[in-house]
């Protein structure tokens, strides 16, 4: 039916990978036995995928329609694994009207649909798959941002930030408490402290009171030896001090950048 494979293995265990276009993103036959009693006695080892974004709020219901369906939140992928393709067409078309809103999983329990759907009871495989392109053209269309989206979006609300190709990694401003440097009147995040991995300002604890250009100004780290650090720094040597967190006076105080980052994270208030 797919012609040559993708990609195989002959060996014990193996495999045999199709990648397609059109409704399905890829098939594969593997060298396995998965015994499965529903709707009768039978035995699982043919894949078919279809890239579709199933939403978060549907996906337990998708997932209660078969054992044989899974979803990969990344990739996209709403895996179908059966014992022919014929069951992976009608277990796959419930997934999607389910995710769809097309149908309800009481609905799709009510009266056996789903050993009916796989028997080729309720329609012809040509009419499935007719509604099921027309349904994944739909998907495409309300989830564009959703099916590009580098998360799961059942697992996260967001990416973490990309470090640049040779540069430091880029902050979103937030501290390893998840608020944001702004929040205590700009006094959350440490600016001697090395963000952590996933670009978190480390959040501030302790107060040091410490000279710029002939004022005082309490300084909050997040602990005291970052605080003598830089008071250290801004008694014996000034300029270095400036190079590296970039002072600047204002009425209120003095704004303050990260010395890792650059970025201003803090302004320290006049002691």
């Amino acid at each position: 039916m797919f012609g040559k494979p993708t990609a195989e293995s002959r060996a014990r265990g193996g495999f045999a990978l199709w990648k397609t276009r059109g409704l399905f993103a890829e098939h594969m036959l593997r060298d396995e036995d998965v015994k499965h009693c529903v709707p009768r006695p039978h035995h699982d080892y043919f894949y078919s995928s279809v890239r579709f974004y199933v939403p978060d709020e549907k996906l337990c219901d998708v997932l209660k329609i078969s054992g044989s369906l899974n979803y990969d939140g990344l990739k996209k992928l709403l895996t179908a694994r059966c014992g022919a393709i014929g069951a992976n067409y009608a277990t796959l078309y419930l997934g999607m009207a389910v995710a769809s809103g097309k149908l309800t999983i009481a609905e799709v329990k009510k009266d056996e649909l789903y050993p009916r759907m796989i028997s080729g009871k309720v329609m012809s495989y040509d009419k499935m798959e007719k509604e099921m392109n027309a349904m994944k053209r739909a998907n495409h269309k309300k989830y564009a941002k959703e099916l590009k989206a580098e998360y799961a979006t059942y697992a996260y609300k967001k990416c973490y930030t990309k470090r640049k190709r040779g540069g430091a990694k880029k902050t979103r401003k937030l501290n390893t408490r998840g608020k944001p440097c702004s929040s205590k009147s700009y006094t959350a995040c440490c600016p001697h402290m090395t963000p952590d991995a996933d670009g978190r300002y480390i959040a501030t604890n302790e107060t040091t009171v410490l000279p710029v250009d002939g004022r005082e100004i309490r300084v909050h780290t997040c602990c005291k030896p970052c605080g003598v650090s830089m008071k250290t720094e801004a008694d014996k040597d000034p300029a270095a001090f400036k190079r590296h967190y970039k002072p600047e006076a204002t009425d209120k105080g003095v704004w303050l950048s990260n010395r890792h980052t650059g970025e201003r994270v803090q302004l320290a208030k006049y002691a």
